[in-house]
């Protein structure tokens, strides 16, 4: 206990240690959005019980459950991945089942677990419809999606044992947990104890998966460079293939991608709608974004001796600009590939509006991952398995608020004037910025280069 209480407090000062002000201000908004949704929830739920929606108040609750579960997961691969924070290294001398016990709870001590906690709270005390029974399944669904999330997390980052007795063990009794998942799902509305305890054995069964599957990941898995001497290729091909963690982390984001996009591929094949036309948020997936808040929001922090090579040599930002885009080449031409082939086969019907607004991205979020190269830059360090931050926190959620403009066209076309606007003012605003690089390089120096 004592241990985890540590870990605990170790996790909170070292989240409020930088920036305290910027962060206790974005955990404020975070609890005020928290608290503007629940009331939105409770509205919606008065709504089906009064015969206000095309639903009832088990479906609405059904349907905040999906959110719940789906937000959770996504938050750990969108708008970028977020490693598996390992807080006790293996060499130390403490017991596989404490250190599952101590990063388990210690991983659920972070501001967004909190807002999504204060939601649910809020929730339940504004809304009649939301009683304790359906507050207690609440957060038996989000430990769930927690720990799918960590579940997916050793899978992308470790080297399995995959003949290893705990490995099977793990498969028997995620086994178990899907066949009770499909007889009676986690997210569907409870309406006796007896189910919640049959919800929580479910759950149990997924944390002894999980944790089995720890012990069976022995290893991370080995990054290796290999280096290309193919005069024939591209030095964006050539900065692309040897940078293995920015490589890495793109071809996770544009695998995620094509899993969303795949998606509704697949709903639109077997009903003929788009999952896109019911929830406009999935719209993110078609644009370019997770090419930029992945890496290019950071690119002199992943490309950090290209900076240095530049900077030696010319020092001019017109060669800065030019040498920011070659590593860019590459990531955008397999993404729009993506994008032109789920247009041509899955969307048609929305192909315009889908490539002048894959365009118009791409115009507007290079501006702003230049801008944030220079006046944000982090530092990327600990390989991809690292805990810390690759790119602002800041300027992605700035890009997705750009990006998002963008799709005011499917509310009416004229909103397509929107498009030179928003192009013109992202690249007045890198302009500026560059004009200003002398002000910036040795705070870019500092960053990139300092000695911990």
């Amino acid at each position: 206990m004592d241990l985890i209480l540590y870990s605990c407090k170790a996790r909170l000062n070292s989240y409020f240690r930088h920036k305290k002000m910027q962060r206790v201000l974005l955990l404020a908004l975070g609890i005020v959005l928290s608290a503007f949704y629940a009331w939105l929830f409770t509205y919606l739920l008065q709504q089906a019980r009064d015969g206000g929606l095309n639903m009832d108040v088990s479906q609405m609750l059904g349907y905040t459950n999906l959110l719940l579960l789906a937000f959770t997961i996504l938050r750990g691969f969108f708008p970028a991945y977020i490693p598996k924070a390992d807080f006790i290294n293996r060499i130390y001398p403490v017991k596989p089942l404490k250190r599952f016990w101590t990063e388990l709870v210690v991983e659920l001590v972070s501001p967004f677990y909190f807002v999504l906690l204060n939601f649910l709270l809020l929730l339940f005390m504004m809304s009649s419809d939301y009683t304790v029974l359906y507050l207690a399944q609440s957060f038996l669904v989000f430990l769930t999606a927690h720990i799918t999330r960590r579940s997916l997390q050793v899978f992308i980052e470790r080297r399995i044992n995959w003949r290893s007795s705990a490995f099977w063990g793990a498969v028997i009794m995620a086994g178990a947990f899907i066949a009770l998942e499909a007889r009676a799902p986690m997210f569907e509305p409870v309406n006796s104890v007896m189910m919640l305890v049959v919800h929580l054995a479910s759950l149990t069964s997924f944390l002894i998966a999980n944790y089995l599957l720890e012990q069976a990941a022995f290893e991370p898995k080995r990054r290796t460079v290999n280096y290309s001497h193919n005069a024939r290729r591209s030095l964006g091909w050539r900065l692309f293939k040897n940078h293995k963690m920015a490589k890495q982390l793109l071809m996770f984001g544009l695998g995620f991608k094509v899993l969303m996009l795949g998606i509704d591929a697949t709903v639109y094949t077997a009903k003929g709608i788009h999952m896109l036309d019911k929830n406009a948020t999935l719209w993110f997936f078609v644009g370019p974004l997770v090419i930029y808040t992945y890496v290019f929001n950071n690119v002199w922090g992943f490309y950090k001796n290209l900076w240095l090579t530049t900077e030696r040599a010319t020092g001019s930002y017109k060669e800065f600009l030019k040498a920011s885009l070659l590593p860019l080449r590459m990531p955008i031409l397999i993404d729009a590939a993506l994008v032109v082939l789920y247009v041509a086969f899955f969307n048609h019907e929305q192909a315009t509006f889908i490539l002048l607004m894959y365009a118009a991205a791409v115009m507007v979020l290079t501006p702003i991952g230049i801008i944030a190269s220079f006046t944000s830059p982090k530092m990327v360090k600990g390989g991809i398995l690292s805990f810390s931050a690759k790119t602002s926190y800041l300027y992605s959620f700035l890009s997705m608020l750009l990006l998002g403009l963008l799709f005011l066209p499917l509310l009416h076309p004229m909103l397509y004037m929107v498009y030179p606007v928003v192009i013109a003012l992202t690249l007045f605003a890198m302009v500026a910025v560059l004009q200003e690089y002398k002000q910036f390089k040795y705070k870019l120096f500092e960053t990139l280069y300092k000695t911990e």
